[in-house]
């Protein structure tokens, strides 16, 4: 098995050369995707430029080491069949590198927000942090962690089609206001093919969460006398049926039910 061998010590730190197949990913990683072509990229930079940032790990005894923060760079390394990589080893408590992990790759690489909000809940759910405490170590405001972490209220199918349309983080807590799967999955297909703004999109949502109108409820005078009354407009229908342009008119007045049929009367005299 081979050693790391250091080559410079820093505070509570030090950067080493290591094995490149004793380092195993950690259950903390946030990204989940890795696209072949993106880690075929980075490989071809590698072996043009060199490994520019060292990976972030954390010694897990006999050897091995367990991934903070670089697994594309180490998925890179490994195709390109490389033996060692430099690496900064963490020391510090769990908390402090599962936080270290989501700051590093915060500040690498582009993660999808869904892949950030998951991130934050695996931190919150398995980790003595608070949600106040981690805001703070993401330089964000508990209020937006807490509406980053509403997106993961949406199903799992809503997420998967966020993010294969490429809708924003904003569209996606649109969504949160459609009522149920179906409709999320009709308004986000809707709002990609169509390039629908934020706004149109919540626009959409506002206007089908909008509650329809409720039909007037018959006061006891008109509901007991509807059958008269339906009486009365099915000959005012026949009426029209024949062509008299005949109109009516339905109204209450001093306990009673007054019913205007109204329809031109016959010119005399020509």
């Amino acid at each position: 098995m081979f050693k790391s061998q250091s080559i410079q010590q820093l505070p509570g730190r030090h950067l080493s050369r290591v094995p490149v197949r004793s380092v195993h990913p950690g259950p903390d990683q946030p990204r989940r995707d890795f696209p072949a072509e993106s880690i075929e990229a980075l490989a071809q930079s590698i072996r043009l430029h060199g490994l520019l940032s060292p990976l972030l790990v954390q010694a897990d005894g006999g050897g091995q080491y367990l991934l903070v923060a670089g697994e594309r760079r180490l998925r890179a390394l490994k195709l390109l069949g490389r033996q060692w990589a430099e690496a900064i080893v963490l020391t510090g408590g769990e908390d402090d590198l599962a936080l270290i992990a989501l700051v590093e790759n915060l500040q690498r690489e582009d993660l999808h927000f869904l892949d950030v909000a998951a991130a934050c809940r695996r931190i919150l759910d398995s980790r003595s942090i608070t949600q106040e405490q981690l805001a703070l170590g993401l330089s964000c405001s508990p209020s937006a962690l807490a509406n980053r972490l509403r997106l993961l209220k949406l199903p799992e199918r809503v997420q998967s089609l966020v993010r294969e349309a490429g809708l924003s983080e904003r569209h996606a807590r649109a969504l949160l206001g459609a009522q149920g799967e179906a409709r999320q999955l009709e308004l986000a297909r809707q709002a990609a093919e169509q390039r629908l703004s934020v706004k149109q999109l919540e626009a959409l949502v506002a206007r089908r969460a909008a509650k329809p109108r409720a039909r007037p409820r018959l006061s006891p005078i008109l509901r007991d006398n509807r059958i008269v009354i339906n009486a009365l407009m099915d000959t005012v229908r026949q009426l029209k049926a024949i062509g008299v342009p005949v109109t009516s008119q339905v109204e209450e007045a001093d306990g009673c039910v007054r019913v205007t049929v109204t329809f031109p009367g016959v010119q005399r005299g020509q």
